[in-house]
């Protein structure tokens, strides 16, 4: 409501104040002789321009219209071929970065497998190592020599032996 009042008033103070000061800045701007220079230079040209596009326009209508007509519709089939380059464009991005983030996807994915895999097996391997041990631990004892701490050879293959998986299964994870 107060904002068509402020723009329907004649005497509204924010419309004589931007009227002011562009008169004012305009002016300002005409005391320097380089910026008169170009803008009457510029006023000149856009004249000359106006006065020949009316004269064509007046001797051969049909032709300017069709010249108006053929640059817009260049223009318009510039424009479908740039929105129909853009869309191939995304189609293939989309269609490459989906595809190889959706394979990738799918390789670590089976190799997170293949792993779990690999450490389930390797788990049996070192039961089956620890019970080989146990089984050279309970061998006669005459058999083995002692070594230089007086333990048997086959307690310390059985020690080394279950070091040894601890560390490959700890390793693993």
């Amino acid at each position: 409501m107060t904002q068509s009042t402020i723009e329907t008033q004649p005497n509204s103070k924010l419309l004589k104040g931007i009227l002011i000061g562009g008169l004012v800045g305009g002016a300002l701007t005409l005391l320097d002789s380089t910026t008169r220079n170009k803008v009457k230079r510029s006023a000149i040209r856009l004249k000359d321009n106006s006065m020949n596009m009316i004269e064509q326009v007046k001797e051969n209508p049909g032709e300017m219209k069709e010249q108006m007509v053929s640059g817009v519709k260049g223009a318009t089939e510039t424009i479908k071929e740039a929105i129909n380059d853009v869309e191939n464009l995304y189609e293939n991005v989309n269609e490459d970065v989906i595809g190889k983030v959706s394979e990738v996807k799918d390789i670590s994915t089976n190799a997170l497998g293949t792993a779990k895999e690999a450490t389930s097996e390797l788990k049996d391997i070192s039961s089956k190592v620890v019970v080989a041990g146990k089984q050279l631990k309970e061998t006669p004892s005459q058999s083995l020599k002692p070594n230089k701490k007086g333990e048997k050879e086959s307690d310390e293959i059985v020690t080394k032996s279950e070091l040894s998986n601890q560390k490959s299964i700890s390793s693993n994870f």
